[in-house]
């Protein structure tokens, strides 16, 4: 439980510092580069950067919250 919330509280600082520009746009420009050209789509224009960014990481906690969320109730209807 502690490291769900952990997860959370981590993940909103750190789009929160996305937003507010302590995190500088070239890193992060390049990790959003790098992480689109894996995944094979196009990368965005570097004034949509920071919205990117926090698109990322609000669908990162929405996929892991939902995760968790299905293995407890699947967990607790098997059980």
């Amino acid at each position: 439980m502690i490291g769900v919330i952990a997860f959370n509280v981590l993940m909103v600082l750190l789009g929160a510092s996305v937003a507010t520009s302590v995190v500088p746009e070239k890193p992060l420009s390049s990790m959003l580069g790098y992480l689109h050209t894996t995944i094979g789509i196009s990368t965005p224009p570097s004034d949509k950067v920071r919205m990117v960014a926090l698109i990322w990481i609000a669908c990162m906690i929405i996929i892991v919250d939902g995760l968790l969320f299905l293995l407890v109730l699947l967990t607790s209807i098997v059980g």
